[in-house]
């Protein structure tokens, strides 16, 4: 009886949490101007206020964060498929240098722009950490790049009609 208990008490702790980790947040009312980008280390820079119509995408990652260095080819390979409705900016957000962090870029072949760091409205403190931005510059995704609703949001924004 005690086994049956301990079973039962465990797999209602196990539903519980698994509804937890499915509850997702509503994306906050945040705009791609309320974000500032860090120093350039290397790309084109990048002007929030004058994207050309295309939806934007931010990547808070770190050269000493295993998913972060996972995420990387994903990035770019959504950077390269999206090249003309989408800039792709990689916010290095951990401790390394400018050396270290272009031996990251140049081992995983990135093209897009890499900043140190990013501001954000926002509060978080775990990375990866991507924002998505729509053409008109509303955030329509905040999360991890594993996300099941990341790519489809990415997808989403570069489709938004673009502010005039």
């Amino acid at each position: 009886m005690k086994k049956l208990i301990c079973f039962l008490s465990t797999l209602v702790l196990t539903i519980g949490a698994t509804f937890a980790i499915e509850k997702k947040e509503p994306v906050p009312s945040v705009k791609l101007t309320d974000f500032k980008l860090g120093e350039l280390i290397t790309g084109p820079a990048v002007d929030f206020s004058n994207t050309g119509g295309k939806a934007v995408l931010i990547e808070a990652w770190g050269i000493h964060c295993g998913p972060c260095l996972a995420s990387l080819p994903d990035v770019e390979k959504l950077a390269k498929h999206h090249k003309d409705k989408l800039i792709v900016v990689g916010a290095h957000s951990q401790n390394g240098t400018n050396d270290e962090v272009m031996d990251v870029v140049k081992k995983n072949k990135l093209t897009y722009t890499i900043t140190k760091g990013v501001h954000s409205p926002i509060s978080f403190s775990g990375i990866p950490r991507t924002f998505v931005f729509d053409t008109t510059g509303q955030l329509v995704f905040t999360g991890s790049p594993f996300d099941k609703d990341f790519e489809k949001s990415v997808t989403k924004a570069t489709h938004a009609p673009a502010a005039k």
